[in-house]
């Protein structure tokens, strides 16, 4: 018993002794290796055999719970919050971040939508808290052109004391603020006409070949100039905002209908590719096993050299594989030797 022991721990630091030689010393090739090991064996399995749906929708349903309120997205947000108000570091312009082609794209796609558009703004009136709303701002619009009306009269020879004696005549009859009530209210009797109206003036604005011939043009202004946020908006306040957006994913994430949205995804896309190998879902995310290695291996090699550096490395591999050289089965091939 004691020399099958024996030979089983020399055999065990012989093979320790070879796998932390292999990482150590021959980590690329073995990345290289078992990543193309890996995706040959995946052009032979589809893709319905190994992914799971409820599986998939689990896991990600549990980061929606988990991830948005965490320590490390608070920590992100922030982060991100400062990064974007200071700006990329260098001179970077708007024209290489957005290609004109793509503003020409969405201003086309936008622009085009215009039935839609007068549809939404028209559902909007149907809100009365909207509709007091268009109230009030139909009744300052007129109240201010009666105003201008009356500035410009006043200043013609002749008419200034005749509309001075009709207002003087109507202030004393109902007052001043009766009077601009009487107007305000007579605004907002139309005000649900009139915001239809308007809706229909933007919706012809934006249809007009000259509104996308503007925006390229804003485009164009601004194409040139670098990109930067420093001092436009004070850092707490771009905190604050991103800190708002944090508790609203945190609320949204976890709710039924993104969820449901993330089941629907999930199936849908797992449907698609059910069929399909593996490898063929891999090449279509335009990923290959050079890519693969080029991404995997700077990570492996700082944790395998990090391990070694802190004489973890070795005592991580026999651990590992001590409980074979341990076990039963091992003592019995070993004994009949």
């Amino acid at each position: 018993m004691t020399d099958r022991t024996d030979l089983a721990a020399r055999l065990l630091d012989a093979q320790v002794a070879w796998v932390v030689e292999q990482l150590e010393h021959d980590l690329p090739a073995m990345v290289a290796r078992d990543v193309a090991d890996l995706l040959d064996a995946g052009s032979r399995v589809t893709v319905g055999k190994v992914a799971d749906p409820e599986a998939i929708t689990a896991l990600i349903s549990d980061v929606l719970v988990r991830v948005p309120p965490s320590t490390a997205a608070s920590t992100f947000t922030a982060v991100l919050a400062e990064v974007l108000h200071d700006g990329p570091t260098g001179q970077h312009t708007l024209g290489q971040v957005v290609a004109r082609e793509h503003v020409e794209a969405f201003a086309d796609t936008l622009l085009g939508s215009g039935e839609r558009l007068r549809g939404a703004l028209d559902d909007l009136t149907r809100s009365p808290a909207v509709s007091a709303l268009a109230s009030r701002f139909m009744g300052r619009v007129v109240a201010e052109v009666v105003q201008a009306n009356r500035a410009v009269a006043e200043k013609l020879p002749g008419v200034g004391s005749l509309v001075s004696l009709y207002a003087g005549a109507a202030g004393k009859v109902m007052g001043a603020t009766q009077l601009d009530a009487l107007v305000g209210a007579a605004a907002g009797q139309g005000a649900g006409f009139a915001v239809r109206r308007l809706n229909a003036v933007v919706v012809e604005t934006l249809r007009d070949p000259g509104t996308r011939a503007a925006v390229l043009e804003v485009y164009d202004l601004y194409a040139d100039k670098p990109v930067s946020g420093a001092g436009t908006v004070p850092l707490e306040r771009v905190q604050h905002l991103a800190g708002m957006v944090q508790d609203v994913v945190i609320g949204a994430a976890p709710s039924e209908p993104v969820l449901a949205m993330v089941r629907a995804v999930v199936d849908g896309f797992v449907a698609t590719y059910a069929e399909h190998p593996v490898s063929e879902l891999v090449t279509d995310l335009g990923l290959d096993a050079a890519v693969l290695t080029e991404h995997l291996l700077p990570p492996l090699t700082a944790l395998v050299a990090a391990a070694r550096e802190s004489g973890d490395l070795e005592p991580l591999v026999r651990a590992r594989l001590a409980p074979f050289w341990e076990s039963p089965a091992v003592a019995g091939i070993l004994a009949e030797g």
